[in-house]
């Protein structure tokens, strides 16, 4: 029997309080947590992937958190969106 995929939202406002981000956190009993980029402020050079640390597109287009290590619960999960977006933001 499979397990259906668990997903959770989640929004996120940098520590400095000038940037909103949206994730969508998507469990896969084979990968686990997977962060999706729902939302990011816009920036200058949105089309330049390699400003982007960890980003990656899946088969259906859709951007996530290209994270080395398996995310095997939420709280890493939401940790690894956090810290993402605080990257990002601090390189826009």
């Amino acid at each position: 029997m499979a397990k259906e995929k668990i997903t959770t939202v989640m929004d996120y406002r940098t520590r400095d309080g000038l940037a909103d981000y949206g994730f969508s956190l998507e469990f896969q009993p084979k990968e686990g947590w997977r962060v999706y980029i729902v939302f990011q402020p816009l920036h200058r050079s949105d089309d330049d992937n390699s400003q982007w640390p960890y980003r990656a597109t899946d088969y259906d287009g859709r951007r996530y958190v290209n994270w080395s290590a398996k995310l095997d619960n939420l709280g890493d999960a939401k940790t690894v969106a956090a810290l993402w977006a605080e990257i990002s933001h601090q390189r826009a």
